[in-house]
């Protein structure tokens, strides 16, 4: 059978049966062509369960039928499982009795084993699974995760005071729970719902309801299309676990290269960038980095700004390929990555706005005439301009260009309206022209050479914040 038409009859017969239960199945794609593979001639057969088993998270419910028996959950339609499941067998219809009998047996074997594992960690509070971690590695040169998990606390009080000051405490109490669940029964079992369990657990202790979520989605994102923290509470602990592993393994030297990337950095390094973006984050990444790096005490054993050159460099690639796969040119991501990668949400804004310039008819002069500025400039580009030294009558009219820009080009970068900012610099493109076909630069007197780099210098800095032009790829003539 065509493997299309297979997958069909599988997807048809599961809704069927599901809709006999009273209830609808949950789109799964990846499920769904796992089970496809594993048949040739499909027949659904629909299992039940004790409904007492739905007081057990339905995440591990889902976990055990989907991710350990292949099994399709059923849900009324509003998010809550229903007590039975649909199976894909390879048998003839009329078998499917024992077929069901031996998958509700295996599966209640299962859930019995997760209820015993569920109500034994729950005879302790989650704060009681701390003092554990210090007998788990996290890694050898790193130490334990009772030590990392005191390195995200300290992450966590950093970031909170920068973005939610008023709950400093509760970021404190959520960065020191955020691992506990690690060496609980029910994790070791199924190492998949780590965080998660640890968000249940940290319910029936009695935690605060924000710390309890910020600990049940801290490892968000953790693939590619995975959503970030709902939370600021989460996103704040997420960057502090992720930002630490980062830290720390290159700090003892663990740097990512080629297809080499164990711990995960790159990754890490990703989802940091996302948790900016979708929370609107205004924080200096080179600040954040800078003191995580002074909270990891004796534990780098690189020189500090090593440790920070690799990454942001790290980031800086791993921005990169995010923005290409938003459909921005490399060009302008890389223009506007050379200038600096403090603010990761304004980095996107000005790839955006430096993008749609790209698009008009007079961009190309205009980034020639741009990288002629900066590659004349050296070292005598340095001091202010005298007006006096002025004599030619196209560098007074660059100057007075200059001077009529210069304050709402500040003004729109200030207020992070960088598509203004470009459009004005655009306006003193006809002064750079004239200035360039009529005035000498490099002259033999000193003092009219360097008024005139000077000069240009001051034009550079109207848009070397917001791209380098010189790394513009212009098409060739």
């Amino acid at each position: 059978v065509d493997r299309d038409i297979r997958k069909q009859e599988i997807l048809d017969q599961v809704r069927n049966l599901a809709q006999e239960a009273g209830g609808f199945m949950e789109e799964d794609p990846e499920l769904l062509n796992i089970v496809n593979d594993l048949v040739e001639y499909p027949v659904a057969i629909r299992g039940d369960f004790d409904f007492h088993f739905l007081e057990l998270p339905k995440e591990l419910l889902v976990m055990t039928m989907k991710h350990h028996q292949k099994y399709f959950p059923v849900t009324d339609g509003k998010g809550n499982l229903l007590p039975c499941f649909i199976t894909i067998s390879n048998i003839p219809a009329g078998e499917g009795q024992e077929i069901k009998n031996g998958n509700e047996r295996v599966l209640r074997a299962r859930l019995e084993d997760a209820r015993f594992f569920y109500d034994e960690d729950k005879k302790k509070n989650l704060d009681d699974f701390v003092e554990p971690l210090k007998g788990v590695v996290f890694q050898k040169k790193l130490g334990t995760l009772y030590e990392k998990m005191e390195r995200i606390c300290g992450l966590s009080r950093i970031l909170s005071t920068h973005v939610c000051p008023d709950k400093e405490t509760q970021a404190m109490r959520a960065g020191r729970l955020c691992k506990a669940d690690l060496v609980t029964l029910m994790v070791y079992e199924f190492p998949e719902l780590q965080g998660i369990m640890g968000g249940y657990y940290a319910t029936h202790s009695g935690e605060e309801p924000e710390v309890s979520q910020a600990i049940q989605e801290h490892y968000r994102p953790a693939f590619r299309g995975d959503r970030p923290p709902a939370s600021e509470l989460g996103a704040v602990i997420a960057v502090a676990d992720k930002l630490d592993t980062i830290l720390g393994c290159i700090g003892v030297g663990l740097i990512p290269s080629g297809s080499e990337d164990p711990y995960g950095l790159r990754r890490n390094a990703l989802g940091i960038i996302q948790i900016f973006l979708h929370r609107d984050w205004q924080i200096s990444l080179d600040n954040l980095v800078e003191e995580g790096l002074r909270s990891m005490g004796s534990k780098i054993k690189l020189d500090p700004e090593t440790i920070k050159n690799h990454v942001m460099e790290l980031f800086s690639q791993r921005y990169k390929t995010y923005l290409n796969a938003e459909g921005f040119p490399y060009d302008a991501i890389d223009c506007v990555l050379s200038t600096g990668l403090d603010s990761i949400v304004d980095i996107k804004a000005k790839v955006s706005a430096f993008s749609a310039l790209k698009k008009q008819p007079y961009f190309e002069p205009l980034a020639i005439a741009f990288r002629r500025v900066v590659s004349i400039l050296n070292d005598e580009a340095e001091g202010d301009i005298d007006p006096g030294l002025l004599s030619e009558p196209a560098e007074k009219k660059l100057f007075e260009a200059y001077l009529k820009v210069r304050d709402p080009v500040f003004r729109h970068i200030q207020n992070k309206e960088f598509s203004q900012a470009l459009e004005k610099i655009v306006e003193i493109k006809p002064a750079v022209d004239s200035f360039f076909d009529e005035v000498m630069v490099m002259v033999e007197d000193v003092s009219l050479r360097k008024n005139r780099l000077c000069l240009l210098q001051q034009i550079s800095g109207l848009f070397s914040e917001l791209a380098d032009f010189s790394r513009i790829v212009l098409k060739k003539s």
